[in-house]
């Protein structure tokens, strides 16, 4: 039985308001995400995605409509709102940017510190998090200043789930990557989800990244809900989705294409994998057809 662990109700959000220059970033967002679910976060420039993430942990308060964790309104109480944070782990696009502390495990440290917790306890997040991510105890003590751009994205993103957050989002966690270090982060995440059976949510532009890692996608456009739906049923709405700016995965636009062309396939392929499955039935039904 599933069971939704994040939920918006008329969910929206104004920027600018009561002026000249008022505009819904957000606007009427209905959305029931379900536990243990890798949600990938889609859409152009401006469509509101990272305006959606930050009310997930009331970074962002709604202009109108409601955000449920669990069930419950994130706002109900206010003086509480520091607990979903800790629950609703946030992590922003270029977080090495965000590193501040002396070292690596200070830094991986801070967010366990501010939960309260005692030395023994943090000690236990931060090695256990730090083996997680791939770094032994010789980063420890290390500036993360002086680390590579893909170990500074895995500190940050360590600082995040060191918290051991219920719903953990990531907002372009491969920006700025080389193909080695996307796929290091990309299968960083996938790990993660399976062993932590967290929800876990991931912005990205790259329709490829999130066909390799998602198990549904949330489409936005123009400051409202497009789609949220499995990764197969999304895709197959791949004209939609050229429609609004997106670029959909190679393998996809050659699918349409043989569509267009009179070919009788799918257009909901977006793995090597199911383009293989799918020709080698194309070629049956044309020998079946020439018998």
């Amino acid at each position: 039985m599933s069971v939704t662990v994040l939920e918006t109700k008329d969910l929206t959000y104004i920027y600018s308001k009561g002026t000249n220059y008022e505009m819904a970033a957000i606007n009427n967002i209905n959305l029931a995400i379900e536990k243990g679910e890798l949600v990938g976060i889609i859409g152009h420039t401006g469509s509101g995605k990272s305006t959606l993430i930050q009310h997930f942990n009331g970074i962002l308060k709604a202009t109108s409509g409601t955000v449920l964790l669990d069930g419950a309104d994130i706002w109900q109480d206010k003086s509480k709102i520091r607990n979903v944070r800790f629950k609703v782990g946030v992590c922003f696009q270029y977080p090495e940017y965000q590193l501040f502390e002396e070292t690596v495990y200070k830094d991986i440290a801070f967010g366990p510190k501010n939960m309260g917790l005692d030395e023994k306890e943090i000690d236990r997040k931060v090695r256990q998090v730090c083996e997680f991510v791939g770094l032994d105890e010789s980063y420890f003590e290390k500036s993360p200043f002086d680390l590579s751009g893909g170990e500074k994205r895995r500190v940050a993103i360590a600082g995040i789930m060191a918290m051991e957050p219920e719903v953990l989002v990531l907002d372009e966690p491969c920006a700025g990557l080389d193909p080695k270090g996307r796929n290091v982060i990309l299968d960083l995440i996938c790990e993660y989800r399976k062993k932590t059976n967290s929800t876990v949510l991931v912005v990205s532009h790259s329709m490829e990244d999130i066909s390799k890692i998602a198990t549904k996608i949330l489409v936005m456009n123009d400051s409202k809900l497009a789609f949220y739906d499995t990764v197969e049923n999304v895709f197959a709405k791949s004209d939609e989705l050229i429609e609004m700016g997106l670029n959909i995965p190679e393998i996809t636009k050659l699918f349409l294409k043989l569509k267009k062309s009179g070919y009788d396939v799918r257009t909901d392929i977006y793995t090597l994998e199911q383009a293989e499955k799918e020709l080698l039935a194309l070629v049956e039904r044309g020998k079946k057809n020439a018998q």
